[in-house]
């Protein structure tokens, strides 16, 4: 609901304005049954047709402003929820985004905001359409209480078999909404693993058939019967209406509850509310699935929303020497209770500023797990980060993580080239980069931005490099950087780049499996299970550990 109360405040004005609009045109609604009753009450005064003239001239001016402002408030609604979950996305943790992955994201991001949209772009035609019908049965209880009294007890039953219905499509609405984070996960699926499709039809069809065919088959039933339930919904309403015009002769005409006039104002008045109270059940549907929206929104737990990207957190002192881990250990969640978790740690680490660090290790050792604790993206779940003597906690990650510049393994490569700061790094220097790097054959740089991404993963990995290094961070972060690059590169990276990089005053973590230029590195350190030890230049973990820093480490 904090996303509501946002949108609220961030459109108070216009949300008001959109709603007083609809509230006048409801009233001129309620006037002209009113007036049409004295017309039909005075037939051949042909006076009293300027007034309905000018009410008709009323109700289309107001209506139609109603229309356009609900229409432009719905657009509004579009942008500013897209600008307010991208920045919520944005100041969450990257635990937390890795905990409800990329599919639930892009569910939300593509069908959930606008299915909000949808909802609150539908709230002035509900306001319109209660505030039409509450007038109207005020107008006909001024006639006739007891005969209005019979018809409002009709209504209130129908109403509450439609609240019944009304239950019945949100439960299907919701389960339709679950299916579509499975969807997203197939369509993933099918995007990523493109080319072992092309390759494997038989997997192709097994995922087909098997994983996509079987959720958009429960998908489509249960959409179907949110229809259907609410179709039913609608249908009961309208009928209901027409019913209560036959309760109304009923009671006047066999047993004398009112003249024979006051029947034909209600039928009159009823025929009038039925397309409002229409467009009240039939916008139920989308207040539905914009409540099951907001509720998934609600279900990311992602980081409240806050305007602008400044750094108001703690400082860290500018002229550190050293960056340590102490007694640091981090565990994922266990994909069954029988089965603990891999975890990593503690770890004791000491990082001299202007090193040169290798970290190897076995698949699934640890080593991406230590470079996001080692950054800041993963918060150590026992023991700490230190900054010579200032401990990194909550109010200084932020800062800690500004430290730093990766190429990840896993890594989204941009095409825009940001210098110190966040500013422009000037296309000569960039274009400088891209030489060092060998790409200015194969890609070119204007106002700051790459011309081509597509490239081989190697050489993508360079461009990744690239904007590392304009960032012009103290600390550089390379996860198996070397790993795609040809050999006569992969030379020029360790005995050539590293040691530029080095002497430019940069703090190197590098985590590599070439063994042939560990001596380059000032110390080498082995993952193995999730601890860490010096390496001995054997196959084998050294016997000792790394939380012995002043022994191992150093």
């Amino acid at each position: 609901m904090s996303l509501i109360r946002l949108l609220f405040r961030s459109h108070r004005a216009f949300i008001a304005l959109a709603l007083l609009l609809s509230l006048v045109s409801a009233a001129i609604g309620v006037a002209m049954i009113g007036y049409v009753d004295r017309l039909l009450a005075q037939v051949g005064d042909v006076r009293g047709l300027a007034g309905f003239a000018a009410l008709l001239v009323a109700l289309f001016v107001f209506g139609s402003a109603a229309q356009l402002a609900m229409s432009t408030l719905g657009h509004k609604v579009v942008y500013r929820l897209r600008q307010t979950m991208v920045k919520r996305v944005l100041d969450t943790d990257v635990e937390r985004l890795e905990a409800v992955g990329l599919a639930r994201i892009l569910a939300t991001l593509n069908g959930d905001i606008n299915t909000i949209t949808l909802a609150f772009a539908s709230l002035p035609s509900v306001v319109y359409g209660m505030t039409l019908t509450l007038g109207g049965f005020a107008y006909l209880a001024w006639l006739s209480l007891p005969l209005f009294a019979a018809c409002a007890l009709m209504i209130a039953v129908a109403v509450g078999c439609s609240v019944a219905l009304m239950a019945r499509t949100r439960r299907e609405a919701r389960l339709a909404r679950d299916m579509e984070d499975h969807l997203y996960r197939h369509y993933q699926a099918v995007v990523e693993g493109r080319k072992e499709l092309a390759l494997n039809r038989d997997r192709a069809r097994s995922v087909y058939e098997h994983e996509f065919e079987p959720d958009a088959r429960r998908s489509r039933d249960h959409e179907i019967r949110t229809d259907i339930y609410n179709g039913l919904n609608q249908n009961w309403i309208n009928t209901i209406l027409l019913a209560t015009i036959g309760l109304a002769f009923f009671l006047v005409g066999y047993l004398g509850w009112a003249s024979p006039g006051t029947a034909a104002t209600f039928a009159f008045a009823l025929m009038f509310l039925r397309t409002p109270m229409a467009g009240m059940v039939g916008s139920v549907p989308s207040l539905i699935a914009g409540s099951v929206a907001l509720a998934k929104v609600d279900s990311l737990q992602l980081a409240p929303h806050r305007e602008g990207f400044g750094h108001d957190d703690a400082a860290l002192p500018a002229d550190w020497s050293r960056l340590q881990l102490r007694g640091a250990a981090y565990r994922y969640a266990a994909a069954t209770p029988e089965e603990p978790g891999f975890g990593v740690g503690p770890i004791d680490l000491s990082l001299r500023r202007g090193e040169l660090l290798f970290v190897i290790g076995g698949n699934g050792s640890g080593k991406s797990t230590l470079m996001r604790v080692l950054s800041g993206l993963y918060r150590p779940q026992q023991g700490a980060l230190w900054l010579d003597d200032t401990e990194i906690d909550a109010a200084r990650t932020p800062a800690l993580r500004r430290l730093f510049a990766t190429v990840f393994s896993d890594f989204h490569l941009f095409n825009r080239v940001l210098g110190p700061d966040g500013g422009h790094l000037g296309d000569e220097r960039a274009l400088a980069l891209l030489t060092r790097l060998e790409l200015a054959h194969k890609v070119s740089i204007g106002a700051g931005v790459l011309s081509d991404t597509r490239l081989s993963q190697g050489q993508r990995k360079r461009l990744a490099l690239l904007l590392a290094w304009a960032e012009q961070r103290p600390i550089l972060l390379l996860d198996e950087w070397a790993a795609d690059q040809d050999p006569g590169f992969r030379r020029f990276f360790y005995e050539q780049l590293l040691p530029e990089l080095r002497a430019a005053g940069k703090t190197i973590v590098a985590v590599s499996h070439d063994d042939r230029y560990f001596h380059l590195a000032d110390r080498v350190l082995k993952l193995d299970g999730g601890q860490l030890a010096e390496y001995d230049g054997d196959s084998a973990v050294g016997g000792r550990t790394a939380h012995a820093p002043a022994q191992a480490l150093g």
